[in-house]
C-alpha cells in the first residue's frame, strides 16, 4: 500500500526537467599520461536527454569526432534532481593503456544503478568506437586481474555479481554468484549461489536456501575450487 501512496505522489508531482545551465556537460581529460587532453561536450535535446559527446583537440573550435548515444529502449529525460551529475564517466576498460568513455545512458536512484554507452579508443583509427561488447552496467576495470566486475542490486534483496575476463580479443563472463528470489525450501524465499566458467558453459558450483523462517542466513563462500554441481540458468525478477 506505501508503494502504492508512493508512485501516486511521484505521478501526480513529477520532477521538474533539468534547467540546463545546472547540467555538467563539459570535462577535460587526458586519454593516457603524456597525451594533450581532449575536451569533451555531452549533447542534450530540448526534452534533455542526452544525444551523444562531441569531442574536441587541445585548441580546436570544431569536434574532430561526434559519437551518438545508444539507441535503446531505456531513456532518461534529466531532471532537477540530475544537477551537477557525472554525465561523462572514463577507465581503461579493455587494458590497452588508454582510458574509454562511458556515457550515461540510465540512471536507476533507487538501486543505485548505472547504465552506460561504452566507446574505445581505436589507437590505430585515432578515434573512439562503440563497443556494445563490453558489460554497461556498473563496470568496475581491475588492472591487477584484468577484469570487470559489475555488481547490480534488484528489489527485495536480489542481487548479482558477475566478473569479465578478457579471453584473445573478446570479453567473456566467467563467475556470476549472487541471490535470486525462489528456493527448493518452502520456508526460505531465497537462493544464494555460486556459478563459474566450465568448459565454455556456467555451472552451479555451490547454492544455498536464504532467507529462511526462523534461521539466520550463512554467508555462501563462493570458492574457485568448489565442484561442479549442476548447468543452471538463473532468472531475476524484483519482489514488487
Amino acid at each position: 500500500m506505501a508503494m502504492f501512496v508512493m508512485g501516486a505522489l511521484a505521478q501526480n508531482n513529477p520532477p521538474k526537467p533539468l534547467d540546463p545551465s545546472k547540467a555538467r556537460t563539459d570535462y577535460s581529460f587526458s586519454i593516457r599520461p603524456g597525451m594533450e587532453p581532449f575536451r569533451f561536450h555531452v549533447e542534450l535535446n530540448k526534452r534533455m536527454v542526452i544525444t551523444g559527446i562531441s569531442i574536441f583537440r587541445a585548441g580546436e573550435s570544431s569536434p574532430f569526432q561526434v559519437l551518438p548515444a545508444c539507441e535503446e529502449d531505456l531513456t532518461m529525460e534529466l531532471n532537477e534532481y540530475d544537477e551537477g551529475r557525472e554525465l561523462l564517466q572514463h577507465a581503461d576498460l579493455n587494458f590497452d593503456g588508454f582510458e574509454d568513455l562511458e556515457l550515461l545512458h540510465f540512471y536507476h536512484p533507487h538501486l543505485a544503478t548505472s547504465v552506460f554507452c561504452i566507446f574505445v579508443w581505436d589507437d590505430k583509427a585515432r578515434k573512439f568506437r562503440h563497443a556494445p561488447e563490453f558489460p554497461n552496467v556498473n563496470p568496475e576495470p581491475h588492472l591487477a586481474t584484468k577484469t570487470i566486475t559489475v555488481h547490480q542490486d534488484y528489489f527485495g534483496g536480489v542481487y548479482q555479481d558477475r566478473t569479465y575476463r578478457w579471453n584473445g580479443a573478446r570479453i567473456e563472463l566467467v563467475e556470476d554468484n549472487g541471490n535470486t528470489n525462489g528456493s527448493e525450501d518452502p520456508n526460505c524465499g531465497f537462493t544464494s549461489y555460486c556459478s563459474r566458467l566450465i568448459n565454455g558453459e556456467m555451472v552451479i558450483t555451490a547454492e544455498r536456501p536464504s532467507g529462511c523462517s526462523g534461521k539466520p542466513d550463512v554467508p555462501l563462500v563462493c570458492s574457485p575450487d568448489a565442484p561442479q554441481l549442476r548447468k543452471k540458468k538463473r532468472t531475476f525478477r524484483s519482489q514488487d
